[in-house]
């Protein structure tokens, strides 16, 4: 029996990169070369020691060719259906989840253990880790490849098997 919660979405990331990056034949420098990062940026990523941006995962999914969602949180095929992922208008969804759902920027900013501060800036279009986004999108019950890239289901459907009605 498994007790707990689940691991979060964004945790296979590293592995991601690597398989999406391999797909498309780079390497590494070449990847950083295309999308303007940090020399280490992609190995600091795949090895587990850094945590990308929602902005730094549309510009990697762009450069190998694969989707923003898939990559950041494994959602969805590995190619993407359409033009490349950006995360545009992330705070505008974020805020109209928000007041869909009620609550006030304070109270949201401590579901998800972040300064009322840092929320707003998130939300007036500021970049965040997908780890954060990630959380933002499970206090809104809400697609975190939605909320981040504006792709794919506004809300994810359960994993959870349904039970059958017994046969009469």
């Amino acid at each position: 029996m498994v007790r707990g919660r689940k691991n979060p979405l964004h945790y296979g990331l590293p592995s991601r990169l690597s398989k999406a990056r391999k797909a498309a034949e780079l390497t590494r420098k070449a990847v950083v070369q295309t999308v303007g990062t940090g020399q280490t940026a992609v190995r600091d990523i795949e090895a587990g020691e850094r945590m990308p941006t929602v902005g730094t995962i549309a510009r990697l999914a762009a450069a190998l060719g694969c989707s923003a969602a898939y990559l950041a949180y494994g959602l969805g095929d590995m190619r993407p259906d359409g033009p490349p992922a950006t995360c545009d208008r992330m705070g505008a969804r974020l805020q109209a989840m928000r007041v869909e759902r009620g609550l006030t920027k304070a109270a949201l900013a401590r579901l998800v253990e972040l300064s009322p501060s840092s929320f707003a800036k998130i939300e007036n279009g500021g970049q965040t880790g997908v780890d954060v986004l990630e959380a933002l999108a499970q206090a809104l019950a809400v697609s975190p490849g939605w909320l981040a890239f504006g792709v794919g289901p506004q809300v994810l459907p359960s994993r959870r098997r349904q039970r059958q009605a017994p046969l009469p």
